[in-house]
């Protein structure tokens, strides 16, 4: 009898910590869930691709698409641009002659109507949004079987929609057959074409392998996958910002300035005399402005640029009010325009300068320029 009274109090006391068990609210099995479905691989992000970041950000995802960097790298097979060129005869100057276009299975070919050889070199990659220009670059091999870039002679210009001698290139003299259709980009130069240009690229024997062309959402957010199984778990995902917890302006400067340049891809000499063409790369002179250097690190390049949207689809307009929420009379913390502290910023400080084949680039100095 004790013997049975012993048991039925040891199932009396299991049932009551059964009934006592906390039951878990969907948010706690939801962290359950991430804590049990983590493992060391899953840890490590990798690319999802832009559509499913569209899932969630939907405008943004629009926006992009609108953008220059949506469209930044492309197989000329599948590239308005290159066709533009079939059929044409266009003239590259001497000694390079008379070229002529056509178009096969692979992509875009071009050659040399003048030449003893019928033999056509094939142009591979459209490279840039468009905006200002389209250059196109094949991979070939030198003379000692390493990958080499061939930048073709002939670019498409969005002024006047034509064809002119792509930038660099006047004056050049070819060395080997390929050249004969362009300049050579060789090491760390054409890497830098494929990295600028591609959300995820690396060369490899004349081949772009793990291609995810254009920049896209990953690029500059980096891999998603964790961000992605994370917000799919949770009503609450920890935030993704660029991928950095300590994300700042220095660390934004340095994300575009990789790829439109900064001071330090340039010597001392341009640096200090800055001339016409460094109104190209916009870092660099937006890192001079006194914009830049008294703001004490908060001026960046999104204080102007929505980085999801195309800088042209802001109106002139938008861009003086960025300037004049700044520089508003009667504060001690900013200069209020002298001359027309409400309207004319953009013409005066940051003009548009005209280069060779019409391109137009801001100068981002934001200053009184000389030849004012």
């Amino acid at each position: 009898m004790g013997r049975l009274i012993l048991v039925v109090i040891a199932i009396a006391l299991v049932v009551i910590a059964l009934l006592l068990r906390p039951i878990d609210s969907p948010s706690n099995s939801t962290d359950l869930a991430l804590e049990t479905t983590v493992s060391p691989a899953s840890l490590t992000p990798t690319f999802v691709g832009r559509q499913v970041c569209g899932e969630c950000h939907e405008e943004n995802f629009h926006l992009h698409s609108k953008s220059g960097h949506a469209s930044t790298f492309v197989n000329t097979r599948d590239s308005d641009i290159a066709k533009k060129f079939v059929g044409k005869t266009l003239d590259a100057s001497e000694p390079y002659g008379l070229l002529e276009y056509l178009m096969d299975e692979n992509g875009l070919r071009v050659k040399r109507v003048d030449a003893s050889s019928n033999q056509s070199f094939p142009l591979e990659f459209a490279l840039g949004s468009g905006h200002n220009a389209v250059t196109f670059l094949s991979l070939v091999s030198d003379a000692d079987e390493d990958t080499l870039g061939i930048e073709h002679r002939v670019s498409w210009f969005a002024a006047d929609d034509h064809f002119g001698l792509t930038p660099g290139q006047i004056g050049s003299s070819p060395t080997t057959m390929a050249q004969f259709f362009g300049n050579s980009v060789q090491d760390e130069h054409m890497h830098a074409c494929v990295n600028c240009h591609t959300t995820s690229g690396k060369i490899i024997d004349k081949n772009i392998v793990d291609l995810i062309p254009n920049v896209n959402c990953e690029k500059c957010h980096g891999p998603g996958s964790e961000h992605v199984r994370q917000a799919r778990l949770s009503n609450t995902p920890p935030p993704f910002s660029v991928g950095n917890e300590d994300w700042n302006a220095e660390s934004e400067l340095q994300l575009c300035g990789d790829c439109h340049r900064l001071p330090i891809d340039f010597s001392p000499k341009q640096l200090r005399e800055y001339p016409r063409l460094m109104a190209r790369f916009q870092p660099v002179g937006m890192l001079r402005s006194q914009c830049y250097l008294q703001s004490r690190g908060k001026f960046k390049c999104t204080t102007c640029h929505n980085p999801h949207q195309a800088s042209t689809a802001k109106s002139n307009q938008a861009y003086v009010d960025d300037c004049v929420q700044c520089h508003t009379e009667n504060t001690a913390d900013h200069v209020a325009c002298p001359v027309s502290p409400q309207t004319g910023c953009i013409e005066c400080h940051m003009p548009p300068l005209r280069f060779e084949q019409g391109m137009t680039f801001h100068d981002h100095y934001i200053r009184v320029h000389p030849e004012d």
